[in-house]
């Protein structure tokens, strides 16, 4: 049955639950709206409610609970509704309706996490066709589960605006490096790709980013002392990155199938490469050496050059953190710095021994054929800096034949002119030579 009390929030306050429901009408104010309720269910609940006369019949529409919802509140709520019952409008079916349509929207929608799976399973596809690379693959997934998932995998994908990409990308950038927040960028756009809205599609990388970390001829000292007290099996796969200049991935997985003993060429297969066909690398002297004696001391039917009973994938792998035979290496040769971005990486030696090769008289198609680019411009964006002496050089002579005024030079003024080019170091390594080897007069 209906009671009589005041319609205010003391006496709602102070309202009693009782066996059955009852309900308080909103009468006797100048505020009270005809029509609104406050039901007081068994459970203590308190409902603000609407009833009213629909084609006949009674409706009642719940607007909300006391003391969530304040009696102003309800009030204004009921005025609304009393406005699209008069209008021929049903609240309730209108109600229903907004929830179907949301539970369509959720079940059409995805969520970041699943967009992500739907990436993956379309690369993976790819990597069996030849088009894309286990490896490459296996980056995304780095990203991913390190960067990406732990804050966006839970969202809905049309949920994410610009700005909230344009906040992301900041946040990665104020824990990462730049390298690190364009991989990121890279991989979400590809992922966005095929979406309706690419929330990170007006998003830029950010320039001069490159790495170009070299080892000095000291530092390649120290490096290979340090290897003297590693096993075998790190000292060789080090040299091995050191005197290819290959990949570390490549080298890591080298397979003893891929290797010419009698051509002393090392064939990486298209599934390896970037460029998405096989790169012939030819092999020196001191890498058929460590090739050789590791051929002799392989285990009948090993597969790997460098072999590891320990990894899922059958050869060494670089671990990261204190344990990993790179860090231990790197910290007994002082290539270790405090800074980020001081520490040498594996990566580095590929870097050091292109590098190498342009500084000392090789050109950018050599250098390009060895590293397996794909196109001579990357090869050229990343060292083309290092001959510049060289071309300066010839340059000059040029010139100098041009205006008339080119001097031949003689021998010893040309070793002179080299010998005050060297390093302080070089000049001292020279000088020793030359005690230890007495020139013939």
């Amino acid at each position: 049955m209906d009671k009589e009390f005041t319609f205010n929030k003391r006496c709602f306050e102070q309202l009693k639950s009782a066996p059955k429901r009852y309900r308080i009408a909103d009468l006797d104010q100048r505020e009270s709206v005809k029509g609104l309720i406050l039901e007081v269910m068994p459970s203590g609940q308190k409902y603000f409610r609407f009833r009213r006369k629909y084609l006949g019949k009674d409706v009642a529409v719940t607007i909300g609970l006391f003391p969530s919802l304040t009696i102003e509140q309800a009030r204004k709520q009921a005025k609304l509704i009393a406005v699209d019952i008069a209008q021929g409008v049903n609240p309730n079916e209108s109600k229903r309706q907004a929830k179907e349509a949301v539970a369509l929207e959720d079940a059409l929608s995805i969520s970041v996490q699943q967009l992500f799976d739907a990436y993956v399973a379309e690369f993976s596809s790819k990597i069996k066709s030849g088009e894309r690379r286990q490896k490459s693959l296996d980056d995304v997934h780095s990203i991913w589960n390190k960067h990406i998932k732990p804050r966006i995998g839970h969202l809905k994908v049309e949920s994410i605006s610009k700005n909230d990409a344009d906040n992301f990308i900041k946040l990665i950038i104020t824990k990462n490096s730049a390298a690190i927040r364009n991989k990121c960028l890279t991989l979400l756009k590809s992922m966005f790709n095929d979406q309706p809205l690419n929330p990170f599609v007006h998003i830029k990388k950010l320039a001069g980013t490159k790495r170009e970390r070299i080892l000095a001829e000291h530092e390649v000292k120290r490096l290979l002392e340090a290897l003297e007290l590693e096993l075998p099996i790190y000292r060789d796969v080090v040299m091995m990155l050191l005197l290819t200049g290959q990949r570390k991935s490549c080298v890591f997985s080298m397979e003893w199938r891929e290797i010419d003993h009698q051509r002393g060429i090392w064939l990486i297969p298209t599934s390896k490469m970037k460029v998405k066909k096989p790169h012939a690398v030819p092999l020196t002297k001191e890498a058929m050496d460590i090739l050789t004696r590791r051929s002799q001391e392989a285990a009948k039917g090993e597969r790997f050059v460098f072999p590891s009973e320990r990894s899922q994938s059958g050869h060494i792998i670089e671990k990261a953190g204190k344990g990993s035979f790179w860090h231990r290496i790197t910290e007994r040769a002082e290539l270790r710095g405090t800074e980020k971005g001081e520490n040498v990486t594996i990566h580095d030696l590929r870097r050091t021994i292109a590098s190498w090769s342009v500084m000392r008289g090789g050109n950018i198609q050599t250098t390009s054929k060895l590293l397996g680019h794909s196109d001579i411009s990357i090869t050229a964006s990343t060292y083309a800096h290092l001959d510049i002496e060289h071309v300066r050089q010839e340059l000059g002579i040029t010139t100098a034949h041009l205006l008339g005024t080119f001097q031949h030079e003689s021998k010893v003024d040309r070793l002179v002119r080299e010998i005050e080019q060297l390093s302080e170091v070089e000049k001292r390594e020279l000088h020793d030579k030359l005690n230890n080897n007495a020139l013939p007069v």
